[in-house]
């Protein structure tokens, strides 16, 4: 059997208490030996000077016997001797005083310990020039140990008192120690998870030698892990972005296009908004090519913030003065008070100085659906967009084509939602998740509601669009991790959850719950990058929770916010999935490989692999897996 080693705190505390132990058992001995001395030294003297000053007087009164038993009695009844005697004379003349007291108050262990022997008093008596027998005189005892008692009882106390205060300056100090001990302990472990953790430098010098030695480490590590994310999101605005204003450009908004309305996937609509600055060049001659540049710029931002919360949408330059805004399951009235928003907004521009007049441009808007080719979509919203421009600046006009869902019926999305969540409505549709072996890792769960009740299906990005909208996307999320618990395949199982449900206070304690009736099961989840930074501090909460019970996270990432990616180690993901417009096509693309790379370069540093999803073709999939990709899942890999 192995034995079981101290650890360092055991150790000092168990230090601690021998050191008191000796300290109080030391300083108790050496009193006792010292009062003990002391105790024999004063009964030898007293016994010594009784009996001097016995045989003195005795003497005096030429050794008569009735005197000597007067004097003698007198002494012993004072009750501090054991004996007092005139020896050395004839039997009828001698005397002998005994006291039978014993020693009720001192315990007999003590005495055995702590044995008196204090010196016999003895002293010549004359008569005259001769000799006339001597005076013996023995202390007793039991005063002497009744004081050696005491005292020792009054030393052990105090120096109790006195450890008991040593002990607990030593507690305080000690636990100081150990929370910087722990500290240390922390930070080791953290790096260990590929947690890049600085902690402060603690007052002990051997232990600030080891912290400041760990820092340094952790700030070199973030340094390089730093200097990665710039590498790769130079690489991404290079091949993904505009260079003017850091939006996606027209390539990736073609790719996103193509793979959310791909007639083999779930069905999807929504409307797109074509934005138009009107006199681009006239407004170049007039501002600036600096002024132009910072109001470009400006539109952008305003465009992508529009995208924060919502996922799936896209905001991309198309050229110089277009830009186009793609809203999936953005409805009719919502399409028009979006664009209302937007020219509301760009009168603004000319009190901040960006503008030299309060009109911008124009917006044309179209409706799209599932099987729509770009081509298509775009001749239309350029229709809008012509007769948005014969109006004033700053208008917009909303094409005469609805989306299926507007051209039905719109449902009670409050009350469709709260009672899929009830009555088992909504489905989960599995997908295996493979090694570049083809070995199944897990599957992955995709929620969609079946054609029912004269309602055609319904897609993830539907039904959690509404939910978010109404403030219900965290009992969707609850619901689908019970509907993956309950009737998911055997093995782990991946579920997707929403950013905007971590802020919900019953939803962190709902999923534990959900989690501790089903041990069993491990769970890998998947939130979308999409609004995650407003909740990051609920997210690295949600992580330490389920983290200890086996259970995975990760975060899906469209490659657009890298500074996020940057700082997932802080809540010990487990891996990212790349979302396909970053792998679509990745084998004829050698910018999207380098990409690609570079994020494999930062993954490896954190400590976490890659998922690649919507993998649909097998060239994507043999170069992912050269490149080192750790696991796929599309048709192509199922």
């Amino acid at each position: 059997m192995k034995s079981r080693k101290l650890s360092l705190v055991q150790r000092l505390w168990l230090l601690l208490l021998l050191l008191v132990a000796l300290s109080i058992g030391g300083a108790l001995i050496a009193n006792l030996l010292n009062a003990r001395s002391y105790l024999e030294q004063q009964l030898s003297a007293q016994s010594a000077d009784t009996a001097n000053a016995l045989a003195l007087m005795v003497t005096q009164y030429k050794a008569d016997p009735v005197m000597a038993q007067t004097l003698l009695g007198a002494a012993f009844e004072q009750g501090h001797f054991a004996e007092i005697s005139w020896e050395g004379v004839p039997a009828q003349q001698a005397i002998h005083l005994r006291n039978r007291n014993g020693f009720e108050d001192t315990p007999a262990w003590f005495r055995q310990l702590l044995p008196l022997k204090p010196q016999t008093g003895l002293a010549q008596v004359s008569n005259g020039w001769l000799q006339a027998g001597r005076i013996v005189v023995s202390a007793h005892l039991g005063y002497a140990y009744s004081s050696l008692w005491q005292g020792a009882l009054q030393t052990v106390f105090w120096l109790v008192v006195i450890g008991l205060a040593a002990g607990l300056l030593g507690f305080f100090d000690i636990r100081s120690l150990r929370r910087e001990l722990h500290a240390v302990v922390a930070q080791a472990h953290a790096i260990s998870e590929q947690r890049f953790m600085r902690i402060p430098i603690p007052g002990i010098p051997e232990l600030a030698e080891v912290g400041m030695a760990m820092n340094h480490m952790v700030e070199r590590l973030q340094n390089y892990l730093l200097g990665l994310r710039d590498e790769v999101d130079r690489l991404r605005r290079e091949v993904l972005t505009d260079s003017s204003t850091g939006l996606p450009n027209r390539e990736a908004f073609e790719q996103r296009f193509a793979n959310l309305l791909n007639p083999q996937a779930d069905p999807v609509s929504g409307h797109l908004l074509l934005i138009r600055v009107a006199g681009l060049a006239e407004l170049n001659q007039r501002l600036g090519g600096r002024r132009t540049d910072a109001l470009l710029k400006r539109v952008a931002d305003d465009l992508a913030s529009q995208c924060q919360s919502h996922r799936g949408w896209m905001a991309t330059r198309l050229r110089g003065a277009d830009f186009a805004l793609f809203c999936p399951e953005l409805g009719h009235e919502e399409a028009g008070k979006l664009a209302d928003e937007l020219c509301l907004l760009w009168p603004v521009y000319w009190t901040m100085d960006l503008s030299d007049q309060p009109g911008l441009g124009h917006i044309g808007i179209t409706a799209f659906q599932s099987g729509d080719q770009l081509t298509e979509v775009l001749a239309r919203a350029s229709d809008s967009l012509t007769l948005a421009e014969a109006q004033p600046l700053n208008s917009w006009y909303l094409g005469s084509r609805a989306a299926p869902a507007d051209r039905e019926a719109l449902p009670d999305w409050k009350a469709l939602l709260e009672a899929a969540c009830q009555d088992d409505s909504l489905q989960l549709r599995w997908y295996p998740v493979c090694d570049p072996d083809k070995v199944v890792l897990w599957h992955e769960g995709m929620l969609f509601r079946p054609a029912q009740h004269g309602m055609a299906a319904m897609s993830a990005l539907r039904l959690v669009s509404q939910a978010a909208r109404l403030g219900l996307v965290h009992r969707l999320d609850l619901n689908t991790l019970n509907l993956a618990l309950r009737h998911g395949p055997a093995g782990v199982l991946a579920v997707n959850m929403s950013p905007a449900s971590l802020h919900h206070p019953d939803f962190l304690p709902s999923i534990l719950q959900l989690l501790q009736r089903y041990p069993e099961r491990q769970i890998n989840f998947e939130f979308h990058e999409t609004g995650l930074d407003e909740h990051w501090e609920h997210f690295v909460a949600f992580s330490r929770a389920i983290r200890p019970a086996g259970h995975q996270l990760a975060v899906e990432i469209q490659g657009h916010n890298l500074a996020l990616v940057a700082r997932t180690h802080e809540a010990s993901i487990s891996y990212l999935v790349l979302d396909s417009t970053l792998t679509q096509g990745i084998h004829a693309d050698e910018g999207r490989s380098a990409l690609l790379r570079g994020l494999l370069r930062m993954a490896a540093l954190m400590g976490v692999q890659l998922e690649a999803k919507g993998i649909s073709s097998a060239e994507d999939a043999a170069a992912l897996i050269e490149m080192g990709v750790h696991s796929l899942t599309g048709p192509a890999i199922s």
